[in-house]
């Protein structure tokens, strides 16, 4: 990340970490820790804070530091996902970095989330997706 790009960091509780870089060629929000019951709401706000940061820019999720996806973070995908499609036309739909993290796609796989969702190996694949 270079100086014209900014990141803040939320602290979801001990058990995860949030972050949002506003790149110029995207805003991505990075979670590191466990995503469940106790650190979505932290999740819920950071995907809010960058949706209002966009401007014409992809919203990419990036989960590759994830250890933990419970049902509650599947909820919050799906959710994001949702709201993504209906503010971002001009850029696509969310996209969302696994890489081959398994406590990810393992659940995601369970769910049939990896066939809804838009999934990718890491940011670099999602920003040359377009569309």
């Amino acid at each position: 990340m270079n100086d014209s790009e900014g990141m803040s960091t939320r602290s979801a509780n001990e058990s995860a970490s949030i972050s949002i870089a506003d790149r110029a060629d995207a805003v991505v929000v990075c979670v590191a820790g466990e995503l469940d019951y106790a650190t979505t709401p932290a999740l819920r706000a950071a995907i809010a804070d960058a949706l209002s940061r966009l401007s014409n820019r992809p919203l990419i999720l990036d989960l590759t530091r994830v250890t933990f996806l419970g049902s509650a973070g599947l909820a919050t995908l799906i959710e994001a996902a949702a709201e993504a499609e209906q503010q971002l036309a001009p850029v696509g739909p969310l996209r969302i970095v696994v890489d081959g993290t398994r406590p990810v796609i393992r659940p995601l796989q369970l769910s049939g989330l990896d066939q809804l969702l838009r999934l990718y190996h890491d940011v670099k694949d999602a920003l040359a997706d377009h569309q």
